[in-house]
């Protein structure tokens, strides 16, 4: 227990106290991530709205790779199918400030971005595979919206853990992300085991500036 709570306090005591002494200004990724999810959410729910958030960030396994990629830093804002609105606001809310303040911006958008990529490149790779193959998806999910800030979440808890030394964590997310594949393998889980796999490449690749970030 007690090297647990020892790794709840690298994780958390640090942001937690910048954010209270600096509020907004401590997390201003994070501020304009939430003003996002909001948005995009609120226009979603009406029908030109819906088109225009269909056209700024919408992907699916068929839309053109030049599009798609594109498309991609909004993506994470748009609402996701299996990710009720409250969850995306709490997810970006607590993991990306403390990512921004552990990571920093950098290197909390790069991880984001990445993770994100990563995830759509590998759902449009098991679309080709197709129903027959064992990394292929379901012939239903191939059209499927790949949206939401999922992926980036995962991959942002993953670095985390690993700039603060909690194995806790890192192990955690891993063993709560391959369940999820076991029990629902669509495109939101198989994206999240990509976007850990994408997170722990790009910690070990650039692990001298996490460490001094």
């Amino acid at each position: 227990m007690r090297a647990l709570a020892a790794q709840w306090h690298r994780v958390v005591d640090r942001p937690v106290a910048d954010i209270r002494a600096r509020r907004i200004a401590a997390v201003p990724l994070t501020f304009v991530s939430l003003l996002l999810l909001t948005f995009f959410h609120a226009a979603a729910l009406h029908h030109a709205g819906a088109r225009l958030v269909w056209l700024a960030g919408g992907i699916r396994a068929d839309v053109p790779p030049a599009l798609a990629a594109a498309r991609l830093p909004l993506s994470m804002f748009v609402p996701a199918p299996d990710l009720p609105f409250l969850g995306a606001l709490v997810q970006v809310g607590v993991v990306f400030a403390l990512a921004e303040r552990t990571l920093g911006a950098a290197h909390t958008a790069a991880v984001a971005l990445l993770t994100t990529l990563a995830a759509s490149l590998a759902v449009r790779v098991m679309s080709r595979l197709g129903p027959g193959h064992p990394l292929g998806l379901p012939a239903d999910e191939t059209l499927a919206l790949d949206t939401g800030p999922s992926a980036a979440v995962v991959g942002l808890l993953i670095c985390i853990a690993w700039k603060c030394r909690a194995p806790v964590l890192l192990t955690g997310t891993v063993a709560a992300m391959v369940l999820e594949v076991a029990i629902v393998p669509n495109i939101a889980s198989r994206g999240h085991l990509v976007g850990i796999t994408a997170a722990l490449g790009y910690a070990a690749a650039t692990r001298t500036r996490l460490a001094a970030a």
